[in-house]
């Protein structure tokens, strides 16, 4: 009980900071101020009214639908090739599928500028599309494998026996198993997409900014309340998925409890 209260403690500490920045959204201040002096919505109408917020964002939903399957579709076939396979190197690729977790993502936007400007393909959202992904598919691989190891492969085994193919296994059997896993992923894959901003400074040009770009090139000449406003639809938007995934993961640990 005692561990709980302190967990739960701890994690207020975390949270409440961030959560703030709800109620400065809504102030008719000019200037942050907490408690706001009076609520408003002056500076939601004011990122609605700026194309340059709007575009950003549309752009940054754009991309991280894009990253998430891509991230959706390497990372499960690394999770399979990992859990399934025995082959030369196996550590080695682990550790590659995993490096951009721990690898500081300042360096990861300098190689990814360094590869990208070779192509002349920065400025593009195929360049943000692609260097997300790389961020975002060891979200995939971890938790995919993880759910991989705890699987039955009797059942697989059972299926191949009665004359199933490989394929067909994996629709009929492992995916079913692992669909949780896999939605979780992808989830977690669109939200590292949507809130990265230190790679997409490299990448993104003129044309091609995404939000936390936009926000980052705002906060560096001035500071209103417009970008609390957009901090919110960013908290929100994250909270949102987050607790997408979470009824989606319970209503299947349901049914295969049930099944």
């Amino acid at each position: 009980m005692l561990l709980r209260i302190l967990v739960i403690f701890i994690l207020c500490l975390m949270i409440l900071p961030i959560l703030i920045i709800i109620p400065l959204s809504f102030s008719s201040s000019v200037a942050f101020e907490f408690p706001p002096p009076s609520f408003s919505l002056k500076w939601y109408q004011a990122f609605l009214a700026n194309n340059q917020w709007t575009d950003g964002f549309i752009r940054s939903i754009i991309v991280a639908v894009l990253t998430a399957i891509l991230s959706m579709v390497i990372g499960t076939m690394a999770s399979m090739a990992i859990d399934r396979l025995r082959f030369p190197g196996k550590n080695l690729f682990m550790n590659l599928m995993i490096a951009p977790m721990v690898i500081p993502l300042v360096i990861v936007g300098i190689a990814m500028y360094y590869t990208f400007s070779v192509y002349q393909m920065t400025n593009s959202i195929t360049a943000l599309v692609l260097a997300h992904s790389i961020i975002a598919i060891p979200t995939v691989v971890v938790t995919v494998t993880a759910k991989l190891k705890g699987m039955d492969r009797n059942l697989e085994l059972a299926a191949l026996s009665l004359g199933s193919n490989p394929i067909g296994v994996f629709f009929k059997i492992t995916f079913p198993l692992i669909r949780s896993a896999i939605i979780a992923g992808t989830l977690f894959a669109f939200i590292t997409s949507l809130d990265e901003v230190v790679v997409s400074i490299f990448i993104a040009g003129a044309t091609t900014k995404t939000l936390p770009v936009v926000m980052w090139e705002n906060m560096r000449t001035q500071v209103d309340p417009t970008i609390a406003a957009v901090s919110s639809i960013l908290i929100i938007s994250t909270l949102v998925v987050i607790i997408i995934q979470a009824v989606i993961t319970k209503i299947s640990e349901k049914k295969q409890a049930e099944a």
